[in-house]
């Protein structure tokens, strides 16, 4: 079996029907709804680093992760 992680845009009235479905129809290990950082992302220099640092430590922990794996 393998674990498999997407990231999808939903209209909010259609949102409670499709976790009820992949509940229902699948294994959920973990389902998070992203809060819109768009305007936060665009004004904020702060955020824009740290968003940059999380890339780049998720790029070094799957390149080791496929290295060792």
């Amino acid at each position: 079996m393998k674990t498999v992680n997407i990231t999808l845009k939903i209209d909010e009235h259609e949102l409670t029907n499709f976790e009820s479905w992949l509940r229902n129809n699948l294994e959920v290990v973990s389902f998070k709804i992203l809060p819109d950082t768009e305007q936060l992302y665009a004004k904020d220099e702060t955020f824009k680093k740290l968003v940059k640092a999380v890339k780049t430590a998720q790029r070094i922990r799957d390149k080791y992760i496929n290295e060792k794996n």
